[in-house]
């Protein structure tokens, strides 16, 4: 194989650069084992509730990568929104004991994680916009 072909080829979608898209990937497939693992009814309808908003988080990342600034900055605070959704989905499970205490804290500080990486994507799309 000559170096060339050796080389990893860039990404064809801008999202796929966002180290965020790969974190709220990593994190809905998190929550996909979590479903695969309930067994009763009610716990499998919470965590399919969880899945779909861990799953709009990644959508609204992918969407906003390709709009305007200003419109990736509300599909961020959308993303954001479904990462609060994530929380109480959490506090649910873990109540209804489907998750430990300790899957608990993992969960909460991925999405405090990308909490902070959302937000900080948005302040640094905010300072790009404010200097152009």
């Amino acid at each position: 194989m000559t170096p060339i072909e050796n080389q990893k080829a860039a990404p064809f979608f801008k999202f796929e650069n966002l180290r965020i898209y790969h974190k709220s990937l990593m994190f809905s497939n998190a929550v996909l084992a979590i479903y695969d693992n309930v067994q009763n009814e009610g716990d499998k309808m919470v965590s399919k509730k969880f899945f779909e908003a861990a799953s709009m988080i990644t959508k609204n990342i992918v969407e906003g990568s390709s709009a305007s600034k200003s419109a990736f900055i509300g599909y961020l605070q959308e993303a954001k929104g479904y990462i609060r959704s994530c929380v109480s989905y959490t506090a649910t499970l873990l109540y209804r004991k489907a998750i430990d205490e300790e899957q608990s804290n993992d969960i909460r500080n991925e999405l405090i994680e990308l909490t902070k990486m959302a937000g900080a994507l948005i302040v640094s799309l905010q300072t790009e916009n404010n200097q152009l």
